[in-house]
């Protein structure tokens, strides 16, 4: 990003570019700054002579205003002694910093600034001495980063280490522009602290169950060349992690450590994000998992900026889970004073227990793990946050919000004029969403943007990846708390009057994403033979057909085949029958009120159940009505979402899919008087169990990329 020279001007020191002169060329990758001297383990210099008076060099360095333009963007009290700051390099990476000497150059008398610094507070705090030395025909810059026992090797830190860290200062100087573009080639990298050795914490995180719970896979392994959907855990939804190298211990010179490179996906991305993972020692007992990425300028991405910032939470939230999956404790206090850490109070002078460590009579409350109660903070205010957002984004649809930005950019005056709404109102949900990152805002036109990619998550309607239905939803159950809070009391069931209409017209379409996007072009061409036997004409029926999205689907697809949807609500039949109707196909399309256990109607070819078996009255009996109903070669159709025991319905979905089993399915189960499976009650293992028991002899689980549904290929 070039800084205009009106901004410039302002700021003393700083060259100025005339308008018509020539963009000057990116900096180079390796540029003129020399590692004087390097110690992986404890110490490292570097030195540039730059052509500019050290005073200069010095405002660039010590100047907030300057800072931005080639290092970070300061907040805090930064070059001030005693003081703390945050350097935040705007691509998801920030640093800590405490400031604890600030002395100008003057004449021949070098300028001195020292101060500690760690990365996001994770790992150890490095001390950085800035020496700004005046010399003939310009500045001598020499930069020196010591530490105990840095995890890793400076030379390549972010991609060119202190050598490109000076190049972007001289550039800076040179041309006054913005130079720290070279920067965002890396990154972001996270170094994860882990309270087992190496090998052994690299096989408890790379096992299966924990890969599921720390990394948040939905589908997919860490295997090579098996594409595996990750949950990012916000509303960038997922992204797909590919392995395409996996060393394992002992097998690679010199570390002998275990690594993975691997490459990341995401449908907006025009190309793959590089990446690795890799475990190092860091004492006795003690390992430092670490993850790096490089390759952004690849993508050819709009903002890169707010995709980093994005797999930097993502990442964060993953250290605190692997960290939690082991059984990190408490760290030891901040360094240099800093009151980040659980050291013990000074009143305690190390003889016997610390107050507060004993369990028992006597012995107070028991300690906590104070890094990892910071960490499930954190994660609770994810979750609030995201609580919030979701009533704004359900206000912003249900007003017209949404839509009108998806249009196109526009200031709180104008989307307010242009929805009949109050400006202040729409104001402050702009700045609402903004804030969650929903938002784009071009601050000098105070106007704000929703992205193309975003608009298709939250308000295009016929989007294959529109969750709007989702945010309706959220009010709706939100409503439900008294309701659902009596049935705790009492053991009792909610029957379907009991609901708001709003609850099933969001579930409707909640399902229509996934109806319109996969039922008719993925799901049923993975049933061999159904395809081609639905085209001739077959007899279809439908068990919980709601207002008979998936029958109308299918119906519109293959026009030889007649069928059948049951549904226990009137108003879902009353519905379905005005849809069927209105598109001309009542001749082979018809809806029945009644329990299909009991009404299910032979030969029939296709059989579908879809998010209905687990609320079901009786599961076992509409199971064997539907294999008494099927032809010998008829197919039963299932879709369910659960995986194999509940300790495993973790992230998002699982969030999402037991919210939804507490404030509608169990009730509502239990009210028809079900077994109340729950939402997630239907495993493989469970229904394959009941499927056999039902005179089923063919279970096939058919492989979906969803975290949200699982499909079932039943035959007798």
């Amino acid at each position: 990003m070039a800084t205009g020279n009106s901004t410039l001007s302002a700021i003393a020191g700083v060259p100025s570019v005339p308008a018509s002169a020539a963009p000057p060329p990116f900096p180079p990758l390796a540029g003129t700054a020399f590692p004087a001297a390097q110690d992986r383990w404890e110490r490292l210099v570097t030195m540039a002579e730059m052509p500019f008076p050290a005073g200069r060099v010095w405002e660039a360095l010590v100047s907030p205003a300057h800072l931005r333009h080639w290092l970070a963007v300061c907040h805090g009290h930064w070059a001030e002694p005693d003081q703390e700051s945050t350097l935040d390099f705007e691509d998801g990476e920030f640093f800590y910093c405490r400031t604890s000497q600030s002395m100008r150059p003057r004449g021949a008398r070098p300028g001195t600034l020292i101060y500690q610094w760690r990365w996001v507070g994770i790992g150890p705090a490095a001390t950085v001495t800035w020496t700004v030395r005046p010399v003939p025909g310009g500045t001598l810059v020499t930069v020196v980063e010591e530490a105990t026992n840095p995890p890793s090797d400076w030379r390549s830190w972010n991609g060119m280490g202190w050598p490109g860290i000076l190049d972007q200062l001289a550039n800076y100087l040179r041309t006054g522009v913005d130079s720290r573009w070279p920067w965002r080639r890396m990154g972001p990298y996270l170094q994860i602290p882990l309270p087992q050795m190496p090998y052994a914490a690299w096989a408890a995180l790379t096992s299966p169950p924990a890969v599921q719970h720390w990394l948040q896979r939905s589908a997919g392994s860490l295997t090579v060349g098996d594409p595996m959907t990750v949950v990012m855990g916000d509303a960038s939804g997922t992204v797909e992690l590919t392995v395409t190298k996996s060393v394992d211990a002992g097998q690679e010179f010199p570390s002998y450590m275990p690594y993975l490179e691997f490459e990341l996906r995401r449908p907006s991305w025009r190309a793959a994000l590089g990446g690795r993972l890799w475990i190092e020692p860091a004492g006795l007992g003690e390992s430092l998992l670490q993850v790096f990425h490089h390759g952004w300028e690849r993508l050819d991405i709009h903002d890169p900026v707010t995709e980093r910032k994005l797999l930097t939470s993502f990442w964060t939230g993953a250290a605190a889970r692997a960290q939690m999956l082991l059984g990190a404790g408490p760290s030891a206090a901040g360094p240099h004073g800093w009151t980040a850490g659980a050291a013990p109070s000074p009143e305690h002078n190390g003889a016997g227990p610390a107050p507060g460590a004993m369990n028992g009579h006597g012995g107070g409350p028991p300690a906590i793990d104070l890094p990892a109660a910071m960490a499930f903070g954190q994660t609770v205010l994810d979750h609030l946050g995201g609580a919030m957002t979701s009533l704004l984004v359900a206000l912003g649809l249900r007003l017209g919000l949404l839509g009108a930005l998806a249009a196109g950019p526009a200031t709180s005056a104008e989307l307010a004029a242009g929805t009949g709404l109050a400006e202040r109102y729409v104001r402050e949900w702009l700045w609402g969403l903004h804030s969650a990152g929903y938002l784009r805002l071009d601050a000098p036109a105070g106007r704000f943007t929703l992205p193309a990619e975003h608009a298709a998550v939250l308000g295009a309607p016929d989007s294959p990846m529109s969750m709007s239905a989702g945010f309706q939803l959220v009010p709706a159950m939100a409503g439900m708390l008294d309701e659902v809070a009596a049935a705790f009391r009492a053991g009792s069931g909610i029957g379907p009057e009991g609901f708001p209409e709003s609850m099933y017209e969001a579930m409707e379409q909640m399902s229509a994403t996934w109806l319109d996007a996969l039922l008719v072009d993925q799901w049923l061409p993975s049933v061999d033979g159904l395809v081609e036997r639905l085209r001739r004409g077959a007899r279809v029926a439908d068990v919980g057909s709601g207002s008979g999205r998936a029958v109308l689907a299918m119906a519109r697809r293959f026009p030889a085949s007649e069928f059948i949807g049951y549904d226990v609500y009137a108003r879902n039949v009353a519905r379905a029958s005005e849809l069927a109707s209105g598109a001309g196909m009542a001749d082979r399309v018809r809806f029945r009120e009644a329990d299909a256990a009991g009404d299910l109607t032979g030969p029939l070819d296709l059989i579908t159940m879809f998010a209905t078996l687990h609320d079901a009255p009786d599961p076992y009996a509409l199971l064997g009505a539907a294999r008494a109903a099927l032809k010998p070669d008829g197919v039963l159709l299932i879709q369910e979402s659960a995986a194999a025991t509940p300790g495993e319905n973790t992230g998002p979905a699982g969030q999402i899919l037991y919210a939804t089993s507490v404030l509608h399915c169990v009730p509502a189960a239990l009210a028809a008087g079900g077994p109340a499976l729950g939402t997630l009650g239907l495993p493989y293992e469970t229904l394959a169990a009941l499927a056999g028991k039902a005179g089923f002899g063919h279970v096939h689980e058919v492989p979906v990329q969803s975290p949200m549904n699982a499909l079932f290929v039943l035959r007798p």
